[in-house]
């Protein structure tokens, strides 16, 4: 089957979910590219449906496959040169909290830095939790994490006092007049807080942390959120 104008129904119901309201209102999203649907097909995610472009080979899965012109994908895609194939999948729920590392996203609202942190968390084996900001599970995000959101666990956090109950050590990241990470406590699990790009974390999440770090550096005035986050996980990581 060949879905060849952007004006049909499905597609313009999938090109929706780039809105956020959508992917609320449905609890559906779109993951774009192979890697990302390989990752989710690997944790037992079950498309609804995937669309693959002309001459591209078809995912071996029980579910239903669309063939789609090139001028379709970049209609339905989120992304400038996108690459099939594109599904739509089921959003998860949040899975609740646990005392292990987390890295807590604080209204961090660039995709790329959302997605780029929940990679590195992978790497690293961290959790994730986000306090709003940018939707972790949009098609940007998703984009970025390239297949990470399906290999750690992923939450959400209403606040510090959350983190604590888990089990969690709150500890913010601040541009600077903060300790080395090398000189923070992780005998106890760490919730990392990294703050929104713009204005960091709020003074009254700062001050109610356990402990508040700041990377050493020597060029620019700070890091970006995402590299911060990243390099503090790292450096957490190397004295748990």
């Amino acid at each position: 089957m060949t879905i060849s104008s952007p004006h049909n129904d499905r597609i313009k119901a999938v090109r929706r979910l780039r809105r956020a309201r959508e992917r609320r209102e449905t609890g559906h999203t779109i993951l774009e590219g192979p890697h990302p649907l390989r990752a989710a097909l690997a944790a037992g995610v079950i498309p609804e449906v995937v669309f693959v472009p002309e001459g591209d080979p078809a995912p071996d899965i029980d579910t239903e496959v669309v063939t789609i012109t090139q001028q379709v994908l970049d209609t339905i895609a989120p992304t400038e040169a996108p690459r099939g194939p594109i599904a739509v999948i089921a959003v998860p729920e949040p899975e609740p909290l646990e005392a292990e590392p987390t890295v807590v996203l604080w209204e961090l609202t660039t995709p790329g830095n959302v997605g780029t942190l929940i990679r590195t968390a992978a790497a690293f084996g961290w959790n994730v939790a986000h306090h709003g900001g940018a939707d972790p599970w949009s098609p940007k995000v998703l984009r970025a994490g390239a297949g990470a959101h399906f290999v750690v666990r992923i939450s959400e956090a209403d606040d510090t006092g959350a983190l604590r109950a888990a089990g969690l050590t709150p500890v913010a990241t601040v541009s600077s007049g903060g300790v080395p990470p090398v000189t923070i406590d992780t005998s106890n699990p760490v919730a990392l807080l990294v703050g929104n790009e713009a204005h960091g974390l709020p003074q009254d999440v700062i001050d109610a942390c356990e402990a508040a770090l700041t990377i050493p550096i020597l060029g620019p005035e700070s890091l970006n959120a995402a590299v911060a986050g990243s390099i503090a996980m790292y450096a957490l990581s190397r004295g748990s």
